[in-house]
């Protein structure tokens, strides 16, 4: 997710840049905690006290750090490239996901003008990415701008789950911050004494035990509804945005303190982030007649623990290479096709300029 984008090792005088591993590392927790309240999300979580828990944590924080660390890796170069990867991506998902739907006996629940389900983040990835040319000329004003949008844009009664709307405004400042900031907080985060990191860890794990208690509306942590939907007022949805984004950057320094530098296994499930973010609904949805009904015949505890062992089944198999690299080569040769037309009419002029030259 740009960290989620497919990144390419470039050579320079055969010389290979040295990759962060702690931002794979961070993805591979990351996609781990999406396919893993994927599941969990099937089989009913929020009205039960034991699985409600987990989910407060995961939903605490992990869309909004996969929008930090795309925001870290997003350039500008190949920009038509890059934000059509995403469409491509888009618009293949959902057909196939709504025909996989009825295949298995799940009626999709279908709106021309509203991303089904996860696929709101290639949406929304799309029309962040379009914003790093001015991210990068205009930094203090856009971050201004991203924040304001983020706490206030609920008040908009338009603007909701239709084309990822309320969602792209609300993570927006997450993916400006990681685009200016990023290697700065992860440089920091990571130099932090241990006291330090446990103070922060505290805090953080702090944050999401009040969600917990208190019982926030959950919807409040999927940023797709505006304040009309909580029947709020304006300063109360405000007050508990900010609250909520709260508890989210500090989860996110938890992790980024804790998440180590090692290529190992989990590095490797973040470089393949895309891949499983993308293919993971099949396998959640395909299992979604067993989840529905597993609360009625088994122990929460045994709930949970069937889900955390497919969640790290599937995490691992879908980040098997080849796999990977298919769906790199699908969507950069779709993109590649979809641009070519583009690209031939650019090259028009200086192929008339160089004729008149001879």
């Amino acid at each position: 997710m740009g960290s989620f984008c497919f990144e390419r090792q470039t050579r320079y005088r055969g010389v290979v840049p040295t990759r962060d591993h702690r931002l794979d590392r961070a993805k591979g927790i990351l996609i781990f905690a999406v396919v893993l309240g994927h599941l969990l999300a099937r089989t009913h979580p929020w009205e039960d006290g034991v699985l409600s828990a987990p989910m407060y944590l995961i939903y605490s924080f992990h869309m909004p750090a996969f929008v930090f660390l795309a925001g870290i890796t997003a350039k500008s170069t190949r920009l038509p490239e890059r934000v059509l990867t995403f469409f491509v991506l888009l618009f293949t998902v959902l057909p196939l996901m709504w025909g996989f739907m009825w295949f298995v006996g799940l009626e999709p629940d279908y709106s021309f003008l509203t991303p089904f389900w996860y696929t709101w983040f290639l949406l929304s990835m799309a029309y962040w990415m379009i914003t790093v040319p001015f991210i990068e000329r205009f930094p203090r004003t856009v971050l201004v701008t991203s924040v304001v949008v983020g706490l206030f844009g609920g008040i908009l009664p338009i603007l909701d789950t239709e084309l990822s709307a309320s969602r792209s405004m609300i993570f927006w400042p997450f993916f400006v911050v990681g685009k200016l900031y990023g290697k700065q907080i992860l440089n920091w985060a990571g130099s932090l004494r241990t006291w330090q990191k446990l103070f922060f860890t505290a805090a953080a794990l702090g944050s999401v035990g009040y969600f917990y208690l208190d019982q926030v509306d959950y919807h409040w942590f999927y940023g797709s509804l505006n304040f009309a939907h909580f029947n709020v007022s304006v300063p109360e949805g405000v007050g508990l945005r900010l609250i909520i984004n709260i508890g989210s950057v500090l989860m996110t320094l938890m992790l980024l303190m804790w998440v180590g530098e090692k290529d190992n296994i989990i590095a490797k499930i973040g470089r393949h982030s895309l891949a499983i973010y993308v293919i993971h609904g099949f396998v959640v949805r395909g299992l979604q007649p067993v989840l529905d009904d597993s609360q009625d015949a088994l122990s929460t505890p045994i709930v949970l623990a069937i889900c955390l062992a497919l969640a790290l089944l599937t995490t691992f198999l879908l980040s098997w290479s080849p796999i990977e690299r298919a769906l790199r080569w699908y969507s950069s040769t779709v993109t590649k096709l979809l641009l070519m037309p583009f690209a031939q009419l650019g090259s028009q002029p200086g192929k008339h300029s160089d004729k008149a030259s001879s």
